[in-house]
């Protein structure tokens, strides 16, 4: 079982970083919007996992899998 406090604080730095991509996404910051995304969304795939939640690890999956497409994408331009 994980330490209860490393996932919070997992938890709450992912989303702050997960805000910071959004105010990216919003102002047109274009690609670091998507690399920025990439480390705190693997933090809550993470999170999701220690708490058994399949749900968010489905959420967290397919918004990894998107940003990653969205930087391949930019790469290959």
């Amino acid at each position: 079982m994980s330490n209860p406090a490393l996932v919070n604080r997992v938890k709450w730095v992912s989303s702050i970083f997960i805000i910071i991509s959004m105010i990216l996404t919003s102002a047109n910051i274009y690609p670091i919007n998507l690399y920025v995304a990439v480390i705190p969304t693997l933090g809550w795939i993470w999170v999701s996992i220690q708490w058994r939640d399949n749900a968010l690890v489905a959420m967290n999956m397919t918004a990894l899998t998107i940003y990653l497409i969205g930087i391949i994408n930019y790469i290959n331009q």
